[in-house]
């Protein structure tokens, strides 16, 4: 049975609270994140699912302490077990041991001059500590586990010899090297045929659970969220605009933006209609209005949302929003 994480039930691993990312400009500072509280829990699959440019991959890095100059982390905290996170020393030893990345691109990620077998040798001697013919047997372990045929053959192979499945595949094994209790997933399945796409997310499914690892799975995709996750947070603009399990999110959006979102997706599940896409475009970043964020492009919006951002509020069981048209319960916010 999956972890809730988000409701106090289970044990929480990892605990995000007020987290802000920002970045100089010219026009000032730019807020790749902006007060983004989330949690994960134990045997967890949460989706993290928004437009590009929302901030999603900026969370993910900033969770472990990889954002890089000029970009900082401004406030907020980063719990992982109970230990701050962004502290440097913390970050060095749960890093890639106990929370690993996928990271978004495969290509970019792999090295280009080293072969899988040696950058999975780099990875294995540094970060586990084994040597001489542990390190093959490791190494062809991992290869095989995410479903690689001839591993022998493909420690052998540079990343342009891969096909862009197999490449997402060593970027699956790498993250699984040190056995981590959470992976950060970052679009792992973009730019890969839908085919290749459920053969990834089947992977990842099975990995997690016969593995016991959690996942936050970082999307831009729908119906990736749908088929993988257990819980979604909506994100737009830097912050969390919703909060639910998936089966309330997608038979009952409450934020106007995520309605937007599963109304601008083709459905098999009902009569051919046409898609209604989001009005407007996302905004300059460095020009945000200082009342809700998605105020300009929002069929709802009145004098209130033009005042200040609203909070993470509760509207009902597991489920949290951003919105002024929706009150919470007795004003509870987000935790």
């Amino acid at each position: 049975m999956s972890a809730t994480g988000g409701d106090g039930r289970t044990e929480r691993l990892l605990e995000v609270k007020d987290l802000t990312v920002g970045f100089p400009t010219r026009d000032g500072t730019v807020l790749g994140v902006d007060g983004l509280t989330l949690n994960v829990g134990s045997h967890e699959r949460l989706g993290v699912v928004g437009e590009s440019g929302s901030g999603k991959s900026v969370m993910g890095l900033a969770i472990l302490g990889m954002v890089l100059p000029p970009g900082r982390i401004m406030g907020g905290s980063v719990r992982w077990k109970g230990e701050n996170v962004l502290d440097e020393a913390v970050a060095n030893r749960v890093r890639g041991r106990e929370i690993a990345m996928i990271f978004q691109d495969p290509m970019v990620s792999l090295n280009p001059l080293k072969t899988v077998g040696a950058q999975l040798r780099e990875l294995l001697q540094r970060r586990v500590g084994l040597q001489g013919r542990a390190i093959k047997q490791r190494s062809l372990e991992l290869l095989d586990m995410v479903g690689i045929a001839n591993p022998g053959d493909r420690l052998k192979s540079y990343a342009f010899e891969l096909s862009g499945g197999m490449r997402q595949r060593v970027m699956i094994a790498t993250a699984l090297a040190c056995d981590p209790t959470l992976l950060i997933a970052d679009e792992p399945t973009t730019g890969l045929d839908v085919t290749i796409q459920d053969q990834i997310l089947t992977l990842l499914h099975n990995l997690s659970t016969e593995l016991g690892v959690s996942v936050l799975m970082i999307t831009h995709d729908l119906g990736v969220v749908a088929q993988f996750c257990d819980r979604v947070q909506v994100m737009y603009a830097g912050r969390i605009v919703e909060r639910a399990p998936i089966a309330q999110m997608f038979a009952d959006p409450q934020h106007p933006y995520s309605g937007g979102l599963l109304r601008s997706v083709p459905r098999v599940d009902r009569a051919a209609t046409e898609l209604a896409g989001i009005p407007g475009e996302p905004l300059d970043r460095a020009q945000f209005p200082p009342g809700c964020a998605f105020e300009p492009r929002c069929g709802e919006a009145h004098d209130t949302c033009r005042g200040a951002p609203p909070p993470l509020v509760k509207i009902a069981e597991r489920r949290w929003v951003a919105c002024y048209n929706r009150p919470g319960e007795a004003g509870e916010t987000s935790t």
